[in-house]
């Protein structure tokens, strides 16, 4: 049996604690360290399991515990600095999305990991989603046929709140979040509707709402955008001011559509219609808004899923 693979976590907000709950029962990896900059969240970490060792700074990990891999959970503007000084180490990396503010950094730290023979790999959780499992599968099985045309809703009152630890509204903030619903909830649709339409889109459009209408110093706090790809085109509305929270996320294509409206997946066309209330593999329902998206306890579970191949 290969021995574990030793993993730290930077970053030990909201996402980093999730990051340890869900490592804890995976057999080929063990979270050695934490890398943490406030006090108070490093106290949390000893509090939660006194055997991880505990860094203010990567130079101090390195020099003090031995590991194979980092998995960096900071606010958006750390990820290229951290991943690239992971990498130059030759750690593997596994990093929240945004990995990067643009192509050219992305391909940068794309370049990095080929130099140093390191795995650099974004954390597109919801690429292991029931809900993209049912888009996903509606394509393969020929439920809906080609893509043609895509709607992802995602609507909140209000942005995700951060630990109190370390600066709870870091994400309406660009200098730490790069952007506001965009960067935050935006990536996720964007991938997930380039794997589904396997394409990348020959012309974007968007038109955003400012906080405080303000587009030069302000964050999106509300944005409206379509991907135009070459057979058929997924629109995109964020909202971080709605009425309610809500998620809607639907595919159409010649032979009838899939969609999964908070939690609940409908399929209408090839094989008759059908009705059915997601789960989460962990047993919980699921919305696919963040919560977990797959289970290390759930053997398989954990897998991404594309559009041209049945899973």
């Amino acid at each position: 049996m290969k021995p574990a693979l030793r993993m730290a976590i930077v970053g030990f907000g909201t996402a980093g604690e999730a990051r340890l709950s869900a490592y804890r029962p995976i057999a080929g990896a063990d979270v050695v360290a934490v890398v943490e900059t406030s006090p108070q969240r490093r106290e949390r970490v000893r509090a939660l399991d006194p055997e991880v060792r505990v860094h203010a700074s990567l130079d101090e990990l390195w020099d003090a515990t031995p590991v194979d891999a980092v998995d960096i959970c900071t606010p958006p503007a750390y990820h290229g600095e951290l991943a690239r000084l992971a990498l130059a180490a030759g750690r593997h990396v596994i990093c929240e999305k945004p990995v990067a503010f643009s192509t050219e950094d992305a391909l940068d730290l794309v370049a990095h990991a080929r130099r140093g023979g390191a795995l650099l790999y974004p954390a597109h959780n919801y690429g292991f989603s029931p809900m993209m499992r049912v888009l996903a599968d509606a394509v393969a099985r020929g439920r809906v046929g080609s893509p043609m045309s895509g709607t992802f809703e995602i609507q909140r009152d209000t942005h995700a709140r951060g630990v109190a630890g370390w600066l709870p509204d870091w994400r309406r903030d660009p200098a730490l979040a790069g952007g506001g619903i965009m960067m935050d909830h935006g990536t996720h649709c964007v991938y997930m509707a380039t794997r589904l339409f396997a394409a990348v889109p020959a012309k974007v459009t968007a038109s955003a709402r400012w906080a405080g209408g303000d587009p030069s110093g302000g964050v999106d706090e509300a944005i409206d955008v379509r991907l135009d790809f070459p057979t058929g085109d997924c629109t995109i509305g964020l909202s971080w001011v709605a009425a309610r929270r809500t998620n809607r996320y639907e595919l159409s294509g010649p032979q009838g559509t899939a969609s999964v409206r908070d939690g609940v997946a409908e399929l209408t066309g090839a094989g008759g219609p059908t009705r059915e209330a997601l789960a989460s593999p962990t047993g919980t329902p699921h919305t696919g808004t963040g919560s977990p998206a797959c289970s290390p306890t759930s053997p398989g579970s954990c897998r991404p899923v594309r559009a041209g191949s049945a899973r």
